[in-house]
């Protein structure tokens, strides 16, 4: 995985599932208000792929475009979108090398992650591209009771080069669950890795 010494940034991911929009509008715009939080992301699914099969879902592609129109300074994008029912083509590491500017890599063990990039960098290699021209991204689950062991994976996250961290809240908000994850585990995290 390239080196980089640029500093890491963070955003957020709300799936747009079993919530209603202004619940996820809500998060959205304090956030907005955050500078240490600098891009926000959906999913792409049809169905809820958590909790009650039958509970709301909002479509991937226009929930940004709602909610892009009520924020001014998040980069917005969506995280996962499928190629089964979002023809021609699927995603995979080949055409990220040849494509990417971003690639999301999902969160777990920090090892699986770091060799995943590893062969990215290998197909960027082969075709001539210089790998630190896709910027890696990954997503760590965050847990609103246990703020510690969420803190050390984005320290795992940064140790292993990672600059660009999707923090997934789960459902339901908490209010002031924006700001309560940047001073608790952005701001946390960064001062703890400051030499």
């Amino acid at each position: 995985m390239p080196t980089t010494t640029s500093p890491p940034r963070f955003g957020i991911m709300t799936a747009p599932q079993q919530v209603g929009y202004h619940d996820v509008l809500r998060v959205w715009r304090e956030a907005d208000t955050i500078p240490e939080i600098e891009h926000a992301w959906l999913f792409d699914h049809l169905m809820p792929i958590a909790g009650d099969l039958d509970g709301p879902v909002h479509e991937g592609w226009t929930l940004p475009a709602a909610l892009a129109a009520r924020t001014r300074r998040l980069r917005l994008g969506v995280l996962v979108t499928s190629n089964r029912f979002r023809p021609p083509a699927g995603p995979t590491l080949r055409v990220a090398a040849e494509h990417a500017d971003l690639w999301n890599i999902p969160g777990g063990d920090i090892d699986d992650v770091v060799s995943r990039s590893a062969l990215l960098d290998r197909y960027c290699a082969e075709i001539g591209r210089d790998p630190a021209s896709v910027t890696r991204s990954i997503h760590l689950p965050v847990s609103y009771d246990r703020p510690g062991p969420v803190r050390d994976a984005i320290g795992e996250a940064i140790d292993a080069g990672f600059r660009h961290i999707v923090l997934g809240l789960p459902a339901p908000y908490p209010a002031g669950v924006a700001r309560w994850i940047a001073d608790e585990l952005i701001l946390r995290t960064v001062e703890r890795k400051a030499p």
